[in-house]
């Protein structure tokens, strides 16, 4: 099974498929249960029907770059939620193509770090910041590293992380680990398996944001106990 398949089955095997009806934006054919009395229903994934150039287009429109990887990632379903425990990913749905990925790029810290070929396509679960390729230096087929940005430098490149993940994809295996292991182990156990995984990324040049990272978990653990 390929890194993209492995994901989404360990993701749609997580997930708990829930969310909050609107009839404008709500695609009737992810539906898979009727509107609760609160307002939520349970959705579906369907395939993909997004092209290359719809993401290209995107591309010319921000002045940004996609990683293949991403884009291959991105287009494989629809689905509406892709909040996984420490990032939430760009979802995908039919009635708004792409606009999770549009967001990203849409407010004024985003469009400052584009200008310096600093991308979000993603969102940290700790609140520290976004997710952003790192363009600055050029990569076979746009395998950028990623890095994290710290919302309160406000554009400020000190606000810079080291990188955290090599690339996409090895941010994806990472992440399917997470998601294959979340209901059985604690996330301090499960964050240090990264440094294995991405051992150009997350084990060399991230190795101390993840280790302060498991640190901070096995005293949020140590509390909750």
């Amino acid at each position: 099974m390929n890194i993209i398949e492995d994901f989404y089955s360990s993701f749609f095997s997580y997930t708990d498929y829930w969310r909050g009806y609107g009839e404008e934006i709500t695609p009737k054919e992810m539906m898979d249960s009727p509107v609760g009395d609160d307002g939520y229903y349970k959705w579906k994934p369907i395939e993909g029907a997004l092209s290359y150039d719809d993401y290209h287009g995107l591309e010319k429109r921000f002045n940004v770059i996609f990683p293949r990887s991403l884009i291959e990632w991105h287009k494989r379903y629809f689905f509406l939620n892709c909040s996984c425990r420490i990032i939430d990913l760009p979802f995908s749905s039919p009635k708004q193509p792409l606009q999770d990925i549009i967001d990203n790029f849409d407010y004024d810290v985003s469009k400052d770090l584009a200008k310096s070929k600093l991308f979000i396509f993603a969102e940290d679960n700790d609140e520290i910041g976004p997710y952003v390729f790192d363009a600055r230096e050029p990569r076979d087929n746009n395998e950028f590293p990623i890095r994290i940005y710290d919302y309160e430098y406000v554009g400020d490149l000190d606000g810079l992380s080291e990188v955290i993940f090599s690339c996409f994809t090895k941010l994806l295996e990472c992440i399917t680990y997470l998601l294959q292991n979340i209901n059985t182990s604690p996330l301090s156990e499960i964050l240090p398996e990264f440094l294995r995984i991405d051992p150009e990324g997350a084990g060399k040049t991230g190795v101390d944001f993840w280790l302060e990272r498991i640190e901070a978990e096995k005293a949020s653990e140590s509390f909750d106990d």
